[in-house]
C-alpha cells in the first residue's frame, strides 16, 4: 500500500521493523549527546539495518527468563 501511494505522498515512519527498511528511500538517525539534546542526521541503509538488528537482539535478550 505504501509503495502504491509513495507516487503521490510522501511517508514519514519510526519504526524498528525491517522489512520497512527495503522500500524505504532515505534514512535519518537521531543522535542525543550528554546534554540531552537530540541531533538528527542522514544515515546509510547499512547503519539502519544495524541499529534495527541490535535492537531486535536486545528485546529477545530481555524477553528470556
Amino acid at each position: 500500500m505504501i509503495h502504491e501511494l509513495s507516487e503521490t505522498a510522501q511517508f514519514i515512519t519510526t519504526t524498528f521493523r525491517p522489512e520497512m527498511l527495503v522500500t524505504a528511500d532515505k534514512f535519518y538517525g537521531v543522535l542525543f549527546d550528554n546534554q540531552k539534546v537530540s541531533s538528527i542526521r542522514t544515515i546509510r541503509r547499512e547503519e539502519a539495518q544495524e541499529f534495527v538488528d541490535q535492537v531486535s537482539t536486545e528485546l529477545k535478550d530481555q524477553s528470556m527468563p
